[in-house]
């Protein structure tokens, strides 16, 4: 048996007939045995509270792709202008990030520890993904405003829903998030 969590960052109701009878793995049909819904809309991740640290923990390999090339690094700033990008992509209107947050935010935020390593995966048979597979903690300055450290904590929340960086939707940067303040 394998447990797959899947995120739905659209705020209207899950798909009709979701879920399927059956996915499609490559060649492979698995019928589905089971699921549960965990509803954590843009509302309420935006008012789940401040955090001022972020412990993460990288499921599957993280990666950005940069000017064409990936950098398979948990980089405090892309990690937090990935998710402000996704974050606006689907929030309502209303609770749209705005730009000098985000600025204030990635100005304030920095990488306190990490450990782990890259791990190749394959793409088919001749492309490989690198991506980094580990733990990372980021942490805001002290001088980082009320308003950065509520946007930091709806952002980490958010990013165990919507992941990390690039080719999230084919699984690359899925993480477990323990926000503190």
């Amino acid at each position: 048996m394998t447990l797959w969590r899947l995120g739905w960052l659209r705020e209207e109701e899950l798909p009709r007939n979701w879920p399927p009878r059956t996915v499609r793995f490559g060649p492979c049909e698995q019928q589905v045995t089971g699921f549960d819904v965990d509803p954590w809309p843009f509302a309420r991740l935006a008012s789940a509270g401040p955090a001022r640290r972020v412990r993460l923990r990288m499921i599957t390999p993280l990666f950005f792709s940069r000017s064409g090339r990936d950098l398979p690094l948990p980089e405090p700033v892309l990690i937090v202008r990935s998710l402000w990008t996704r974050w606006n992509t689907y929030a309502p209107a209303a609770l749209e990030i705005d730009d000098g947050i985000a600025r204030e935010l990635a100005d304030a935020v920095f990488l306190d520890s990490v450990s782990g390593a890259s791990r190749q995966i394959p793409l088919n048979e001749q492309i490989r993904q690198v991506g980094f597979v580990g733990n990372a903690e980021l942490r805001l300055l002290r001088t980082a405003s009320v308003t950065v450290t509520d946007v930091f904590g709806a952002l980490s929340r958010f990013a165990a829903i919507a992941g990390i960086g690039a080719l999230t939707t084919h699984g690359f940067g899925a993480v477990e998030v323990t926000p503190s303040t």
